[in-house]
């Protein structure tokens, strides 16, 4: 069933809608490459330091797009998230342009009133929702990336296949 604003959509757009709701998995080759990576994002936020934590961030990120041979993109992470009386933003994808020549992400690490970093789950949803703005693009071939029920599909497919595999797994 569409979200109620696929109604207001042009035709062509419907279309674009319709092909990413029918995505529900990202299909990765090896997600056992990619668990260091998460962990090395987990510990970074334990750390507190957003240096760390970007650098982790950038890793991961660079690791999951060459598995899916994809172009990079370019991770920024910020300190406190802007927010007002609507809400707050937990992350932003920017697209491929000519300014920029690579999409980047941004995503924030400290909540916005407390200014506590961000649970570790929170943060890497975040992170997967704004990587897979990036697949609608350049791995799906979409003209637009729509918040449809594949689309979470596909981030809660990214996040069980490494941040679940993570939280379950006994390391030594």
């Amino acid at each position: 069933m569409p979200y109620s604003y696929y109604k207001r959509l042009p035709a062509k757009d419907k279309k674009i809608y319709r092909a990413s709701d029918k995505i529900s998995n990202v299909s990765l080759k090896n997600s056992g490459e990619l668990l260091p990576f998460v962990r090395g994002v987990q510990s970074a936020l334990k750390s507190k330091e957003k240096a760390y934590v970007l650098q982790a961030s950038q890793a991961l990120v660079n690791q999951l797009t060459q598995q899916l041979m994809i172009s990079p993109i370019k991770v920024k992470v910020l300190t406190s998230r802007p927010h007002n009386n609507y809400g707050e933003l937990h992350g932003l994808y920017e697209p491929i342009s000519k300014k920029t020549k690579v999409a980047e992400i941004s995503v924030w690490m400290l909540t916005a009133k407390r200014k506590q970093v961000v649970a570790f789950k929170t943060y890497m949803r975040t992170l997967f929702h704004e990587v897979c703005h990036h697949l609608d693009y350049e791995l799906y071939k979409l003209e637009d990336s729509y918040h449809t029920e594949g689309f979470f599909k596909r981030e809660s497919s990214l996040y069980k296949q490494l941040v679940l595999e993570v939280s379950t797994r006994v390391y030594e």
